[in-house]
């Protein structure tokens, strides 16, 4: 019975050590002005690399209220994102951005986050990721590794209050604009879509893996 037992801790033990604690930063510092810490919880919301008007809109919208069922809330200190659920942003082995609590063994990097003077995140002294396709929709990596990725911004909108909501979707302002959001499936995948309203980033389900759906007017 006491040879069990242990086996049992033992194989305990090596599902603890699957995940991975050490805080893994990138090798070069973040940009210039960027902090490793921001006051607060913000949400996030991706815009394609480039588009700096569709930027400043939703960085000028009335702050998100950051409330309604799935909303993607995250805080970040030190250089490491959070979510509400105390869950670790990171890059996986495949090079995806997703949450884990916590994050898998194989990870790239679980720090070394930053919050830029433009409103967007950096890793390490870049502020470009990558949703690539797959499917009808996208996953966010830090890298390009695919003919079907495209480069994107990632936004923190620090939370507010008096932002509208329309149903399980937090709207950032109400003017009408061609624009990309992430929203996690109920498996945990997240996913961006395209939407003619300014939302930000949102999980539904576990959502671990921020994504988008991509319809064909995309």
């Amino acid at each position: 019975m006491k040879c069990h037992a242990l086996a049992v801790l033992a194989a305990l033990g090596s599902v603890v050590a699957q995940g991975v604690t050490d805080k893994i930063s990138p090798k070069v510092p973040a940009p210039a002005g960027c902090k490793p810490s921001v006051n607060g919880k913000f949400e996030i919301a991706i815009v394609e690399l480039g588009n700096k008007a569709k930027r400043d809109l939703l960085l000028n919208k009335r702050a998100p209220a950051c409330s309604g069922s799935g909303i993607l809330v995250s805080t970040l200190s030190d250089g490491v994102i959070k979510d509400a659920q105390d869950r670790t942003g990171y890059i996986a082995s495949n090079y995806q951005f997703q949450f884990d609590g916590p994050p898998q063994a194989g990870a790239i990097y679980t720090a070394g986050f930053s919050e830029c003077g433009n409103g967007s995140l950096a890793l390490g002294g870049s502020t470009v990721f990558y949703q690539c396709k797959s499917g009808n929709f996208y996953n966010l990596y830090d890298r390009w590794w695919a003919e079907q990725c495209s480069p994107v911004e990632i936004l923190a909108m620090p939370c507010g209050e008096g932002a509208e909501e329309v149903g399980n979707q937090h709207v950032v302002g109400t003017t009408i604009v061609t624009t990309t959001a992430v929203v996690p499936l109920g498996d945990g995948q997240p996913q961006v879509v395209t939407t003619v309203k300014a939302i930000p980033m949102c999980q539904i389900g576990d959502g671990k893996y921020p994504r988008c759906f991509v319809p064909s007017s995309y």
